[in-house]
C-alpha cells in the first residue's frame, strides 16, 4: 500500500491552468532552492579583501552622509561604482538587521536566484523541455564561480549578469526593445556588460532589432543616475565614470589580476605601459575583423548561435583585454551551462570555462592554486577556438535552417 503510494507520486503530475509540473520536478525545484541557500549560509562568514579594504569603508562614508537618498551626496577618497549599486549601499548602511558583510552578500545571492530563473527559462525555451529548463536552474545555483561571487566574495557581479541573461530571454523570444531596456539596466550597474555588445551589433546587422532600440542604453543609464545627481553630485562626473574606470590606474600594476587569459602565458609583470595599450587595440582589432567576416556571411541567427556567439565574444574580450580580473568571465560561465543543456554534446564547454575562471577565484581567495593560470589560460584559448570552429561551420553552411529566432 505505502509502495503503491510512493510510486504513484513519483509519476504525480500537477496542473495550475495550463502549466503542468511533476512531482519529481517539484522536488528537485525545492530541493535545489534549500541546498543552494545552505550552502551560501555556510559561507556567510568568509571575508574578502575587497570588502575590508573598499566596501567597509564606502559603506561607513555612506552612513556617514545619512545612508539612503542621503547618502548619495557623500564624498568619497575613491569610488568606482555607479549610482545603483551604491545607492543598494546606501540602504544597507542604515538597515537595522544583520550587519553589512551579510547584507551585501544577500542582495547578491538573491540576485544568484534571478540569473538561475533566468536560464532556467531560457534552456526550457531554446529546447522546449521543462525539465531540462529546471536542471539548468539547479545546476546554475551550484556553480562555483556563481557561489564563490556572491557568497564568499560579496561581489555584485551577478547583478549585471542576470539582468544580461533576462536580456538575453527576451531577446530570443523576438521581444528587443524589452530585451535592450534589460541590457541598459545591466549596462547602469556594471563596464562589464559591453563584453557581449559585439553580439548585439550583430542581431542589429541581422534585423533582429532596430537602432533605436539601442537608444535604451543610455537613457537606462540617465535614469540610474538621477539620485546621485539630486544628492548634488557632478552631472558630468557621473556620465564619465565609465572613462574613469577604464582609465586602469588602480589596475595597473599587474596585465591580468588572476584572469587566465593571454597575459598569463606571455607575462602580467613586463611592459605594463606598452602591452596594456597595445591589448585594447588589438582587441578592438580581433573584434572588428570577427564583426567584418561575420556581418558577411547569409546565415539564420539561431537561438543556440546566438548563446554560443555570446559566449564566444565575451571568451574573446576577457583573454584579450588587459586588466581583467578574475570575476570577469562571469558571463562566459553563465553561458556555458546555457550552451551545455542546449546541446548535451558540448558537457565540457561549462567544464572548462568554469574551471578556468574558478582557478583565478581560487588563487584570490584561498592566495594559491595547484596548477599555473598559464595551464589555464592555455585550455581557455582552446575552448575559444573549439567555440570560434563551431561558429565558423554553422555560418558558412548552406540551406539548413533551424530553431529561428
Amino acid at each position: 500500500m505505502v509502495d503503491q503510494f510512493l510510486r504513484g507520486l513519483v509519476t504525480k503530475k500537477f496542473k495550475i491552468k495550463n502549466f503542468e509540473i511533476g512531482f519529481l520536478d517539484i522536488l528537485l525545484l525545492v530541493f535545489a532552492t534549500v541546498f543552494g541557500c545552505y550552502i551560501r549560509y555556510a559561507l556567510r562568514d568568509v571575508v574578502a579583501g575587497d570588502y575590508k579594504m573598499f566596501f567597509e569603508p564606502w559603506v561607513a562614508t555612506l552612513r556617514e552622509a545619512g545612508g539612503g537618498f542621503k547618502g548619495l551626496s557623500a564624498e568619497f577618497e575613491y569610488v568606482d561604482y555607479t549610482t545603483p549599486y551604491l545607492l543598494i549601499l546606501s540602504f544597507i548602511s542604515i538597515c537595522p538587521f544583520f550587519n553589512t558583510l551579510i547584507l551585501m552578500k544577500m542582495v547578491s545571492i538573491f540576485f544568484d536566484f534571478v540569473a538561475a530563473i533566468a536560464v532556467g527559462f531560457i534552456v526550457y525555451d531554446m529546447t522546449g523541455k521543462k525539465q531540462s529548463g529546471y536542471m539548468a536552474y539547479t545546476v546554475m545555483l551550484f556553480v562555483p564561480t556563481i557561489v564563490a561571487n556572491s557568497a564568499m566574495w560579496a561581489q555584485c557581479d551577478i547583478i549585471f549578469t542576470s539582468f544580461v541573461m533576462l536580456s538575453l530571454l527576451y531577446m530570443l523570444r523576438d521581444k528587443p526593445r524589452i530585451s535592450l531596456i534589460f541590457y541598459g539596466v545591466a549596462f547602469a550597474f556594471k563596464l562589464q556588460t559591453l563584453f557581449i555588445a559585439p553580439l548585439y551589433l550583430l542581431l542589429w546587422v541581422k534585423k533582429k532589432m532596430k537602432i533605436q532600440h539601442f537608444l535604451w542604453l543610455p537613457i537606462v543609464y540617465f535614469i540610474g543616475i538621477i539620485p546621485s545627481w539630486i544628492a548634488g553630485k557632478n552631472l558630468w562626473d557621473l556620465l564619465t565614470v565609465y572613462l574613469f574606470q577604464a582609465n586602469g590606474e588602480m589596475d595597473i600594476y599587474k596585465l591580468s589580476h588572476k584572469f587566465p587569459n593571454v597575459y598569463q602565458i606571455i607575462g602580467t609583470d613586463s611592459f605594463l605601459r606598452e602591452y596594456a595599450d597595445a591589448g585594447i587595440y588589438f582587441t578592438l582589432a580581433v573584434l572588428m575583423v570577427l564583426l567584418y567576416y561575420i556581418a558577411q556571411k547569409n546565415f539564420v541567427f539561431t537561438k543556440d548561435l546566438i548563446i554560443r556567439m555570446g559566449m564566444f565574444f565575451v571568451m574573446v574580450v576577457v583573454f584579450f583585454l588587459p586588466h581583467m580580473h578574475e570575476r570577469y568571465g562571469i558571463l562566459a560561465d553563465v553561458l556555458s551551462v546555457i550552451v551545455a543543456f542546449s546541446n548535451p554534446k558540448k558537457f565540457y564547454v561549462p567544464l572548462i570555462a568554469i574551471g578556468c575562471s574558478f582557478a583565478g577565484y581560487t588563487l584570490y581567495l584561498a592566495q594559491q592554486t595547484v596548477i599555473p593560470l598559464s595551464v589555464y589560460a592555455i585550455l581557455y584559448a582552446g575552448l575559444i577556438i573549439d567555440l570560434g570552429i563551431g561558429i565558423y561551420k554553422e555560418i558558412n553552411q548552406k540551406g539548413e535552417v533551424a530553431d529561428a529566432v
